[in-house]
Protein backbone atom coordinates (compact mmCIF):
# COMPACT_ATOMS: atom_id res chain seq x y z
CA UNK A 1 0.00 0.00 0.00
CA UNK A 2 1.47 3.51 -1.20
CA UNK A 3 0.05 6.02 1.52
CA UNK A 4 1.65 9.88 1.95
CA UNK A 5 1.47 11.41 5.39
CA UNK A 6 -1.53 14.64 5.29
CA UNK A 7 -0.80 17.83 3.48
CA UNK A 8 2.94 16.70 2.95
CA UNK A 9 2.62 17.99 -0.62
CA UNK A 10 0.27 20.64 -0.52
CA UNK A 11 3.58 23.15 0.09
CA UNK A 12 4.45 21.99 -3.65
CA UNK A 13 1.16 24.08 -4.88
CA UNK A 14 1.87 27.67 -6.18
CA UNK A 15 -1.99 28.64 -6.88
CA UNK A 16 -5.07 27.23 -6.51
CA UNK A 17 -5.05 24.84 -9.31
CA UNK A 18 -8.38 25.02 -11.55
CA UNK A 19 -10.79 22.69 -11.97
CA UNK A 20 -13.26 22.07 -14.72
CA UNK A 21 -16.55 20.61 -12.29
CA UNK A 22 -17.55 22.47 -9.02
CA UNK A 23 -16.04 20.57 -6.03
CA UNK A 24 -19.56 19.57 -5.45
CA UNK A 25 -19.65 17.72 -8.87
CA UNK A 26 -16.56 16.19 -7.92
CA UNK A 27 -17.50 14.33 -4.78
CA UNK A 28 -21.59 13.64 -6.00
CA UNK A 29 -22.32 11.06 -8.79
CA UNK A 30 -23.98 12.61 -11.54
CA UNK A 31 -24.54 10.67 -14.19
CA UNK A 32 -27.60 9.20 -13.95
CA UNK A 33 -30.87 9.56 -11.86
CA UNK A 34 -33.25 7.03 -9.89
CA UNK A 35 -37.16 6.60 -10.35
CA UNK A 36 -36.55 4.97 -6.44
CA UNK A 37 -34.68 4.89 -3.54
CA UNK A 38 -32.76 8.07 -5.06
CA UNK A 39 -31.82 9.69 -1.73
CA UNK A 40 -29.40 6.23 -0.64
CA UNK A 41 -28.33 5.58 -4.15
CA UNK A 42 -26.84 8.61 -4.70
CA UNK A 43 -25.37 8.52 -1.07
CA UNK A 44 -24.02 4.67 -2.10
CA UNK A 45 -22.00 6.99 -4.53
CA UNK A 46 -21.22 9.78 -2.85
CA UNK A 47 -17.12 10.34 -2.05
CA UNK A 48 -15.77 13.01 -0.53
CA UNK A 49 -12.12 13.81 -1.16
CA UNK A 50 -9.52 16.04 -0.69
CA UNK A 51 -9.37 17.85 -3.94
CA UNK A 52 -6.18 19.33 -3.48
CA UNK A 53 -4.01 16.58 -1.93
CA UNK A 54 -4.97 14.76 -4.94
CA UNK A 55 -3.62 17.05 -7.55
CA UNK A 56 -0.61 17.64 -5.14
CA UNK A 57 0.19 14.11 -5.32
CA UNK A 58 -0.57 13.53 -8.40
CA UNK A 59 1.77 16.37 -9.57
CA UNK A 60 4.44 14.76 -7.08
CA UNK A 61 4.32 11.57 -8.44
CA UNK A 62 4.80 12.35 -11.99
CA UNK A 63 7.55 14.59 -11.07
CA UNK A 64 5.37 17.61 -12.22
CA UNK A 65 5.29 21.21 -10.19
CA UNK A 66 1.58 21.63 -10.20
CA UNK A 67 -1.81 20.25 -11.22
CA UNK A 68 -2.85 22.81 -13.77
CA UNK A 69 -6.12 20.85 -14.61
CA UNK A 70 -8.66 18.18 -12.85
CA UNK A 71 -11.55 16.46 -14.84
CA UNK A 72 -14.35 13.52 -13.90
CA UNK A 73 -13.99 11.85 -17.20
CA UNK A 74 -16.27 8.94 -16.04
CA UNK A 75 -18.51 7.45 -13.83
CA UNK A 76 -20.04 4.00 -13.09
CA UNK A 77 -21.53 2.52 -10.27
CA UNK A 78 -18.74 2.03 -8.26
CA UNK A 79 -15.70 4.18 -9.31
CA UNK A 80 -15.38 8.19 -10.17
CA UNK A 81 -12.63 8.55 -12.67
CA UNK A 82 -10.55 12.15 -13.11
CA UNK A 83 -8.01 13.16 -15.62
CA UNK A 84 -5.18 15.13 -14.49
CA UNK A 85 -3.11 17.76 -16.65
CA UNK A 86 -0.48 19.06 -15.01
CA UNK A 87 1.60 22.17 -15.55
CA UNK A 88 4.48 20.33 -18.30
CA UNK A 89 1.97 18.83 -20.16
CA UNK A 90 2.06 15.34 -18.30
CA UNK A 91 -1.18 13.73 -17.62
CA UNK A 92 -2.80 10.79 -14.97
CA UNK A 93 -5.57 9.14 -13.98
CA UNK A 94 -6.82 8.98 -10.88
CA UNK A 95 -9.62 6.55 -9.97
CA UNK A 96 -11.41 6.87 -6.36
CA UNK A 97 -13.99 4.23 -5.34
CA UNK A 98 -17.75 4.58 -4.39
CA UNK A 99 -18.70 3.59 -1.10
CA UNK A 100 -20.88 0.79 -2.48
CA UNK A 101 -17.48 -0.45 -4.74
CA UNK A 102 -17.19 -3.63 -2.45
CA UNK A 103 -15.16 -4.42 0.75
CA UNK A 104 -12.43 -1.38 1.80
CA UNK A 105 -8.87 -1.75 1.47
CA UNK A 106 -9.82 -5.16 -0.09
CA UNK A 107 -10.81 -3.99 -3.57
CA UNK A 108 -8.30 -1.62 -3.94
CA UNK A 109 -5.58 -4.29 -2.67
CA UNK A 110 -6.85 -6.57 -5.16
CA UNK A 111 -7.66 -4.30 -8.39
CA UNK A 112 -3.40 -3.26 -8.23
CA UNK A 113 -2.55 -6.95 -7.78
CA UNK A 114 -4.44 -7.68 -10.50
CA UNK A 115 -3.77 -5.08 -12.63
CA UNK A 116 -0.25 -5.32 -12.40
CA UNK A 117 -0.22 -9.40 -12.68
CA UNK A 118 -2.20 -8.65 -16.32
CA UNK A 119 0.67 -6.54 -17.10
CA UNK A 120 3.75 -7.43 -16.35
CA UNK A 121 2.95 -11.44 -15.97
CA UNK A 122 1.08 -12.00 -19.18
CA UNK A 123 1.90 -9.18 -21.36
CA UNK A 124 -1.69 -7.86 -21.63
CA UNK A 125 -1.88 -3.64 -22.35
CA UNK A 126 -3.08 -2.52 -18.74
CA UNK A 127 -1.86 0.96 -17.52
CA UNK A 128 0.50 1.46 -15.25
CA UNK A 129 -0.36 2.15 -11.62
CA UNK A 130 1.94 5.20 -10.34
CA UNK A 131 0.62 5.24 -7.07
CA UNK A 132 -2.58 3.86 -4.64
CA UNK A 133 -3.73 3.35 -1.54
CA UNK A 134 -6.09 1.24 0.01
CA UNK A 135 -6.79 3.39 3.23
CA UNK A 136 -9.02 6.33 3.32
CA UNK A 137 -6.47 7.04 6.20
CA UNK A 138 -4.62 9.12 4.17
CA UNK A 139 -4.54 12.88 3.10
CA UNK A 140 -6.76 12.58 0.27
CA UNK A 141 -9.39 10.86 2.39
CA UNK A 142 -10.41 8.17 0.46
CA UNK A 143 -8.87 5.09 -1.35
CA UNK A 144 -7.11 5.78 -4.58
CA UNK A 145 -4.98 4.68 -7.54
CA UNK A 146 -3.89 6.87 -9.52
CA UNK A 147 -2.31 5.31 -13.27
CA UNK A 148 -0.74 5.98 -16.89
CA UNK A 149 -3.87 7.40 -18.89
CA UNK A 150 -4.67 4.41 -21.28
CA UNK A 151 -2.83 4.96 -24.81
CA UNK A 152 -5.08 5.38 -27.82
CA UNK A 153 -9.05 6.42 -28.60
CA UNK A 154 -11.98 4.62 -26.58
CA UNK A 155 -13.30 1.83 -29.03
CA UNK A 156 -16.53 3.49 -27.68
CA UNK A 157 -16.38 6.78 -30.07
CA UNK A 158 -14.60 5.04 -33.32
CA UNK A 159 -16.54 0.94 -32.89
CA UNK A 160 -19.79 2.46 -35.15
CA UNK A 161 -17.66 3.90 -37.82
CA UNK A 162 -15.10 1.22 -38.36
CA UNK A 163 -15.06 -0.55 -41.22
CA UNK A 164 -15.67 -4.92 -40.87
CA UNK A 165 -11.90 -5.42 -41.61
CA UNK A 166 -10.47 -3.04 -38.71
CA UNK A 167 -13.64 -4.72 -36.43
CA UNK A 168 -11.53 -8.34 -37.17
CA UNK A 169 -8.07 -6.82 -36.42
CA UNK A 170 -10.10 -5.89 -32.70
CA UNK A 171 -11.73 -9.00 -32.56
CA UNK A 172 -8.21 -10.90 -33.34
CA UNK A 173 -6.72 -8.95 -30.18
CA UNK A 174 -9.46 -9.43 -27.86
CA UNK A 175 -8.76 -13.51 -28.52
CA UNK A 176 -5.22 -12.96 -28.33
CA UNK A 177 -5.84 -11.44 -24.97
CA UNK A 178 -8.12 -14.15 -23.94
CA UNK A 179 -5.49 -16.61 -24.65
CA UNK A 180 -3.11 -14.85 -22.24
CA UNK A 181 -5.86 -15.14 -19.66
CA UNK A 182 -5.80 -18.81 -20.54
CA UNK A 183 -2.79 -19.20 -20.31
CA UNK A 184 -2.29 -19.70 -16.61
CA UNK A 185 -3.92 -22.05 -14.12
CA UNK A 186 -4.20 -21.41 -10.38
CA UNK A 187 -4.34 -23.45 -7.60
CA UNK A 188 -6.82 -21.78 -6.12
CA UNK A 189 -10.12 -19.43 -6.66
CA UNK A 190 -10.43 -16.30 -4.90
CA UNK A 191 -8.91 -12.56 -5.52
CA UNK A 192 -5.39 -11.94 -5.82
CA UNK A 193 -2.99 -9.69 -3.98
CA UNK A 194 0.33 -9.11 -3.74
CA UNK A 195 2.48 -10.92 -0.86
CA UNK A 196 3.34 -7.77 0.92
CA UNK A 197 -0.65 -7.21 1.49
CA UNK A 198 -0.72 -10.37 2.57
CA UNK A 199 -3.22 -11.47 5.70
CA UNK A 200 -4.82 -13.84 7.46
CA UNK A 201 -6.37 -16.65 4.82
CA UNK A 202 -4.07 -15.61 1.91
CA UNK A 203 -1.84 -18.34 0.77
CA UNK A 204 0.74 -18.30 -1.88
CA UNK A 205 -0.29 -17.68 -5.82
CA UNK A 206 0.64 -20.71 -7.03
CA UNK A 207 0.38 -20.87 -11.24
CA UNK A 208 1.02 -23.48 -14.29
CA UNK A 209 0.53 -23.55 -17.94
CA UNK A 210 1.83 -22.31 -20.76
CA UNK A 211 4.30 -18.98 -18.82
CA UNK A 212 8.34 -18.35 -19.51
CA UNK A 213 10.84 -19.87 -17.82
CA UNK A 214 10.74 -18.46 -13.82
CA UNK A 215 7.19 -16.56 -14.11
CA UNK A 216 6.25 -19.36 -11.79
CA UNK A 217 8.42 -18.78 -8.57
CA UNK A 218 8.01 -14.59 -9.63
CA UNK A 219 4.29 -14.95 -9.41
CA UNK A 220 4.85 -17.06 -6.05
CA UNK A 221 7.25 -14.63 -4.51
CA UNK A 222 5.18 -11.82 -5.57
CA UNK A 223 1.60 -12.39 -5.42
CA UNK A 224 -1.14 -14.75 -2.88
CA UNK A 225 -4.64 -15.41 -3.19
CA UNK A 226 -6.71 -14.59 -0.57
CA UNK A 227 -10.55 -14.04 -0.09
CA UNK A 228 -12.78 -12.99 -2.93
CA UNK A 229 -13.70 -9.29 -3.48
CA UNK A 230 -16.92 -9.89 -5.10
CA UNK A 231 -19.55 -7.41 -3.59
CA UNK A 232 -22.43 -10.00 -2.53
CA UNK A 233 -20.38 -11.59 -0.27
CA UNK A 234 -19.36 -8.46 1.80
CA UNK A 235 -23.42 -6.97 1.48
CA UNK A 236 -25.26 -5.58 4.01
CA UNK A 237 -24.90 -7.47 7.46
CA UNK A 238 -22.50 -9.52 5.35
CA UNK A 239 -19.71 -7.74 5.97
CA UNK A 240 -19.60 -8.35 9.85
CA UNK A 241 -20.39 -12.10 9.22
CA UNK A 242 -18.26 -15.06 9.53
CA UNK A 243 -18.31 -16.25 6.24
CA UNK A 244 -16.45 -18.58 4.12
CA UNK A 245 -15.06 -15.68 1.36
CA UNK A 246 -12.76 -18.55 -0.23
CA UNK A 247 -9.74 -18.98 -1.56
CA UNK A 248 -11.53 -22.25 -2.02
CA UNK A 249 -9.62 -25.28 -3.50
CA UNK A 250 -12.42 -26.86 -5.42
CA UNK A 251 -15.11 -25.40 -7.63
CA UNK A 252 -17.63 -27.47 -5.50
CA UNK A 253 -16.51 -25.34 -2.60
CA UNK A 254 -16.81 -22.26 -4.04
CA UNK A 255 -20.85 -22.70 -5.54
CA UNK A 256 -21.77 -24.06 -2.05
CA UNK A 257 -20.33 -21.37 0.08
CA UNK A 258 -22.65 -19.49 -2.50
CA UNK A 259 -25.88 -21.01 -0.62
CA UNK A 260 -24.20 -21.48 2.96
CA UNK A 261 -23.57 -17.15 2.87
CA UNK A 262 -27.17 -16.82 1.99
CA UNK A 263 -28.79 -19.07 4.25
CA UNK A 264 -26.76 -17.37 7.51
CA UNK A 265 -27.74 -14.05 6.08
CA UNK A 266 -31.34 -14.71 5.58
CA UNK A 267 -31.42 -17.04 8.72
CA UNK A 268 -30.32 -14.13 10.92
CA UNK A 269 -31.34 -10.99 9.03
CA UNK A 270 -34.12 -11.18 6.70
CA UNK A 271 -37.66 -9.61 7.28
CA UNK A 272 -40.68 -9.99 5.85
CA UNK A 273 -41.22 -6.22 5.55
CA UNK A 274 -37.99 -5.15 3.83
CA UNK A 275 -37.05 -3.86 0.78
CA UNK A 276 -36.91 -5.47 -2.34
CA UNK A 277 -34.87 -3.42 -5.56
CA UNK A 278 -36.00 -0.40 -3.60
CA UNK A 279 -39.77 -1.32 -3.66
CA UNK A 280 -41.74 -3.36 -0.43
CA UNK A 281 -41.83 -7.20 -0.85
CA UNK A 282 -44.58 -8.74 -2.59
CA UNK A 283 -47.08 -11.32 -1.34
CA UNK A 284 -46.36 -15.31 -0.85
CA UNK A 285 -42.73 -16.81 -1.17
CA UNK A 286 -40.60 -13.71 -2.29
CA UNK A 287 -40.83 -11.90 1.64
CA UNK A 288 -41.21 -15.55 3.16
CA UNK A 289 -37.34 -16.37 4.88
CA UNK A 290 -38.09 -20.40 4.97
CA UNK A 291 -39.21 -20.78 1.13
CA UNK A 292 -35.73 -19.19 0.28
CA UNK A 293 -33.97 -21.35 2.72
CA UNK A 294 -35.90 -24.22 1.47
CA UNK A 295 -34.54 -23.49 -2.41
CA UNK A 296 -31.15 -22.78 -0.99
CA UNK A 297 -30.84 -25.86 0.16
CA UNK A 298 -32.36 -27.58 -2.76
CA UNK A 299 -30.03 -25.48 -4.66
CA UNK A 300 -27.11 -27.48 -2.11
CA UNK A 301 -28.31 -30.90 -2.79
CA UNK A 302 -27.49 -30.49 -6.75
CA UNK A 303 -25.24 -27.72 -7.70
CA UNK A 304 -22.06 -30.08 -7.40
CA UNK A 305 -23.73 -32.58 -9.23
CA UNK A 306 -24.08 -30.40 -11.78
CA UNK A 307 -19.93 -29.29 -12.44
CA UNK A 308 -18.56 -31.19 -15.15
CA UNK A 309 -16.52 -34.21 -14.58
CA UNK A 310 -14.15 -32.17 -16.70
CA UNK A 311 -12.48 -30.86 -14.50
CA UNK A 312 -10.65 -28.08 -17.00
CA UNK A 313 -13.90 -26.21 -17.78
CA UNK A 314 -13.97 -25.59 -13.74
CA UNK A 315 -10.60 -24.89 -13.61
CA UNK A 316 -9.61 -21.58 -11.72
CA UNK A 317 -9.00 -19.21 -14.33
CA UNK A 318 -8.39 -14.96 -13.84
CA UNK A 319 -11.35 -13.26 -16.46
CA UNK A 320 -12.20 -10.06 -16.75
CA UNK A 321 -16.12 -10.19 -17.98
CA UNK A 322 -16.50 -6.82 -19.21
CA UNK A 323 -14.85 -6.78 -22.59
CA UNK A 324 -16.93 -3.29 -24.33
CA UNK A 325 -16.46 -0.45 -26.07
CA UNK A 326 -15.87 1.46 -22.88
CA UNK A 327 -13.14 -0.59 -21.67
CA UNK A 328 -10.96 -0.94 -24.47
CA UNK A 329 -8.82 1.51 -26.33
CA UNK A 330 -7.02 1.30 -29.53
CA UNK A 331 -4.40 3.16 -31.26
CA UNK A 332 -3.38 2.61 -35.18
CA UNK A 333 -6.21 0.04 -35.44
CA UNK A 334 -5.27 -2.28 -32.59
CA UNK A 335 -6.02 -2.71 -29.21
CA UNK A 336 -4.00 -0.63 -27.07
CA UNK A 337 -5.34 -0.51 -23.14
CA UNK A 338 -7.79 -2.22 -21.42
CA UNK A 339 -8.90 -0.62 -18.40
CA UNK A 340 -11.52 -1.58 -15.56
CA UNK A 341 -10.06 -4.37 -13.62
CA UNK A 342 -11.63 -4.21 -10.55
CA UNK A 343 -13.47 -7.12 -9.16
CA UNK A 344 -11.58 -9.07 -11.49
CA UNK A 345 -10.94 -12.37 -9.77
CA UNK A 346 -10.18 -16.58 -9.90
CA UNK A 347 -13.37 -18.23 -10.47
CA UNK A 348 -14.54 -21.46 -12.43
CA UNK A 349 -13.81 -21.09 -16.17
CA UNK A 350 -17.16 -22.42 -16.74
CA UNK A 351 -19.00 -19.52 -14.95
CA UNK A 352 -16.92 -16.74 -16.60
CA UNK A 353 -17.15 -17.99 -20.31
CA UNK A 354 -19.37 -15.92 -22.48
CA UNK A 355 -18.85 -13.83 -26.09
CA UNK A 356 -17.61 -10.75 -25.24
CA UNK A 357 -20.46 -7.81 -24.91
CA UNK A 358 -18.70 -6.47 -27.98
CA UNK A 359 -19.37 -9.43 -29.95
CA UNK A 360 -22.03 -10.90 -28.49
CA UNK A 361 -25.14 -10.84 -30.47
CA UNK A 362 -29.03 -12.70 -30.17
CA UNK A 363 -30.60 -12.56 -33.29
CA UNK A 364 -30.75 -14.22 -36.02
CA UNK A 365 -27.26 -15.28 -38.07
CA UNK A 366 -27.09 -13.97 -41.37
CA UNK A 367 -23.94 -13.76 -42.93
CA UNK A 368 -24.68 -12.66 -46.36
CA UNK A 369 -26.84 -9.87 -47.97
CA UNK A 370 -30.12 -11.17 -49.47
CA UNK A 371 -30.66 -11.41 -53.23
CA UNK A 372 -32.95 -8.38 -52.94
CA UNK A 373 -31.13 -5.92 -50.68
CA UNK A 374 -31.05 -3.16 -53.08
CA UNK A 375 -35.07 -3.74 -53.27
CA UNK A 376 -35.24 -3.24 -49.63
CA UNK A 377 -36.68 0.15 -47.96
CA UNK A 378 -33.86 2.40 -46.45
CA UNK A 379 -34.94 1.46 -42.83
CA UNK A 380 -34.80 -2.26 -43.41
CA UNK A 381 -31.26 -2.14 -45.67
CA UNK A 382 -29.66 -0.62 -42.92
CA UNK A 383 -31.43 -3.19 -40.63
CA UNK A 384 -30.52 -6.00 -42.64
CA UNK A 385 -26.85 -4.68 -43.14
CA UNK A 386 -26.25 -4.75 -39.22
CA UNK A 387 -27.93 -7.99 -38.96
CA UNK A 388 -25.34 -9.47 -41.33
CA UNK A 389 -22.03 -7.44 -39.78
CA UNK A 390 -23.18 -8.64 -36.43
CA UNK A 391 -23.53 -12.20 -37.60
CA UNK A 392 -20.76 -11.94 -39.19
CA UNK A 393 -18.44 -10.49 -36.57
CA UNK A 394 -19.83 -13.30 -33.70
CA UNK A 395 -18.66 -15.96 -36.45
CA UNK A 396 -15.28 -14.67 -36.92
CA UNK A 397 -15.11 -14.47 -32.85
CA UNK A 398 -16.06 -18.00 -32.70
CA UNK A 399 -14.10 -19.79 -36.13
CA UNK A 400 -11.13 -17.99 -34.26
CA UNK A 401 -11.73 -19.13 -30.56
CA UNK A 402 -12.37 -22.61 -31.76
CA UNK A 403 -8.55 -22.37 -33.51
CA UNK A 404 -6.76 -20.59 -30.71
CA UNK A 405 -8.53 -21.09 -27.17
CA UNK A 406 -10.32 -24.36 -27.94
CA UNK A 407 -10.77 -24.90 -23.81
CA UNK A 408 -12.50 -21.43 -23.59
CA UNK A 409 -14.69 -22.70 -27.02
CA UNK A 410 -15.82 -25.75 -25.13
CA UNK A 411 -16.24 -23.97 -22.24
CA UNK A 412 -18.81 -21.17 -23.87
CA UNK A 413 -20.76 -24.28 -25.54
CA UNK A 414 -20.82 -26.64 -22.99
CA UNK A 415 -24.66 -27.99 -22.51
CA UNK A 416 -26.69 -26.10 -19.46
CA UNK A 417 -23.49 -24.01 -19.09
CA UNK A 418 -25.23 -20.80 -18.75
CA UNK A 419 -28.10 -22.50 -17.05
CA UNK A 420 -25.29 -23.68 -14.36
CA UNK A 421 -23.92 -20.12 -13.99
CA UNK A 422 -27.48 -18.51 -13.76
CA UNK A 423 -28.43 -21.01 -11.30
CA UNK A 424 -25.19 -19.61 -9.13
CA UNK A 425 -25.65 -16.41 -9.69
CA UNK A 426 -29.76 -16.83 -8.66
CA UNK A 427 -28.77 -18.57 -5.57
CA UNK A 428 -26.80 -15.47 -4.60
CA UNK A 429 -28.99 -12.59 -4.57
CA UNK A 430 -32.32 -14.42 -3.84
CA UNK A 431 -33.44 -12.40 -1.23
CA UNK A 432 -32.05 -8.93 -2.35
CA UNK A 433 -33.22 -9.61 -6.40
CA UNK A 434 -36.13 -12.01 -6.72
CA UNK A 435 -36.62 -15.51 -5.60
CA UNK A 436 -38.90 -16.30 -8.72
CA UNK A 437 -35.68 -16.84 -10.91
CA UNK A 438 -34.04 -19.06 -8.28
CA UNK A 439 -37.25 -21.21 -8.25
CA UNK A 440 -37.93 -21.78 -11.87
CA UNK A 441 -33.88 -22.17 -12.63
CA UNK A 442 -33.99 -25.10 -10.12
CA UNK A 443 -37.25 -26.63 -12.00
CA UNK A 444 -35.57 -26.69 -15.17
CA UNK A 445 -32.76 -27.91 -13.82
CA UNK A 446 -34.70 -31.11 -12.29
CA UNK A 447 -36.66 -31.14 -15.34
CA UNK A 448 -33.64 -32.45 -16.94
CA UNK A 449 -30.91 -33.32 -14.50
CA UNK A 450 -30.53 -37.10 -15.77
CA UNK A 451 -29.50 -35.80 -18.95
CA UNK A 452 -27.48 -32.80 -17.61
CA UNK A 453 -23.81 -34.23 -18.20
Amino acid sequence: MVSVRPRLFLRGLKHRIPEEHSTTDLFNYTTGRWLWREKEQLLERYRRFNVRELQAITAHTLGSQACVSMSKIGEGNFNKVFRLVMDDGAVAIARIPHPNAGPPRYTTMSEVATMEFARSMLKIPVPKVLAWSSSSDNSIGAEYIIMEEAKGTQLSQTWDEMKLHDRSEIINDIVSIEQKLLSVTFGLYGSLYFSKDAFPGCQPADISGDVAQGIEDEVRKQFVIGPTTRREFWEKERALMDLDRGPWKSASGYVESIAHRETAWISQYARRDSIISGYPRGKGSQKSPQDHLGLLEKYLSVVSRLLPDDTELVRPALWHPDIHDGNIFVQDGRISSIIDWQSVWIAPLLLQARTPRLIDYHGEIQLRLPEDFKTLPEEERDRVRDQVQRSIQVYLYEDRTARVNPLLDRAIRKPHGKTLAQLVSFAGNSWDDHIVPLRDTLIDVERYIANWS
